[in-house]
């Protein structure tokens, strides 16, 4: 059996313990990094409470005449939507929907029907959040003219039709969102 000095026993002691000494400083600095990254994370989200109010404006014209119930449409948010006073929805931003239901105008008078439901949008961080809103309209119903047409011309006065429903571009629908959501600003 061959001994070690001392000296060389407690060179090589020295040699692991330096070695070991730089893996201590990293792994503690890690362990910092990763207790402070949820705190970061923290400080950077805002929660969008259920509820809350916003403003959608139609981009296209919508109309009974052409619409049928579970047409897609487009909307755009009118303007920014702020938490905290930070933008968690920004103005310009694309909102879906789409038609729930749409009568066309009908001999005797009748107007047309159409109705609408807004259904969600996308935050700052591009995440999609529900969102409700409906908006109705009815064109004019002209059963009274009709009836008056009919006494003056006989039959053909109820082959006159009633006006179609329409929502034109630029009209402002109030909107909230429809679930509570975490936006990460």
């Amino acid at each position: 059996m061959h001994r070690f000095p001392c000296k060389k026993l407690s060179a090589l002691v020295l040699l692991v313990a330096m070695s070991a000494t730089p893996a201590a400083p990293a792994a503690a600095l890690a362990s910092a990094q990763q207790d402070a990254a949820p705190a970061a994370v923290a400080a950077n989200t805002v929660t969008v409470p259920d509820g809350t109010e916003l403003s959608v404006v139609t981009i296209d014209e919508i109309t009974s005449k052409t619409a049928t119930e579970g047409d897609q449409l487009t909307f755009k948010v009118e303007e920014d939507v702020k938490i905290g006073g930070k933008v968690v929805i920004a103005a310009g931003t694309i909102a879906k929907g789409e038609v729930a239901n749409a009568k066309k105008s009908g001999r005797m008078g009748k107007g047309g029907a159409l109705s609408i439901r807004i259904l969600s949008t996308t935050t700052v961080d591009n995440q999609k959040i529900k969102l409700r809103a409906s908006k109705g309209k009815e064109g004019d119903d002209k059963t009274g003219t009709t009836v008056a047409l009919a006494v003056l011309f006989g039959p053909l006065g109820f082959l006159k039709k009633g006006k179609d429903a329409k929502i034109k571009p630029g009209t402002k629908i109030r909107a909230y969102t429809d679930e509570e959501k975490k936006v990460a600003l």
